[in-house]
C-alpha cells in the first residue's frame, strides 16, 4: 500500500530529460536485471523532472537501461 503523500509513476527517459535540482531527496531504491540483460533502477526523488510534475512529498520512478547501458 502506498501512502497518500507518495505516488508511484514511470518515466520513459529520453536523453534530454535531466534532474532540475539536487537540493532534495534523490536516491536509488533498487536494481534488477531481466532475462534479456535489461537493467531496471527504482529511484526516489523529491523534485520534478523536465515536463513531469512532482506529485507528492517524494516520488518513485523506474529507469530502464538495455544491456549496453543505454537508457530506454
Amino acid at each position: 500500500m502506498v501512502r497518500a503523500s507518495i505516488r508511484t509513476w514511470r518515466v520513459k527517459f529520453k536523453q534530454w530529460i535531466q534532474q532540475l535540482r539536487a537540493s532534495s531527496v534523490d536516491s536509488g531504491r533498487g536494481v534488477t536485471v531481466d532475462s534479456y540483460d535489461n537493467i531496471y533502477v527504482m529511484r526516489i526523488t523529491g523534485v520534478g523532472l523536465v515536463e513531469h510534475a512532482n506529485f507528492g512529498a517524494n516520488d518513485f520512478f523506474l529507469e530502464k537501461y538495455n544491456s549496453y547501458c543505454v537508457n530506454q
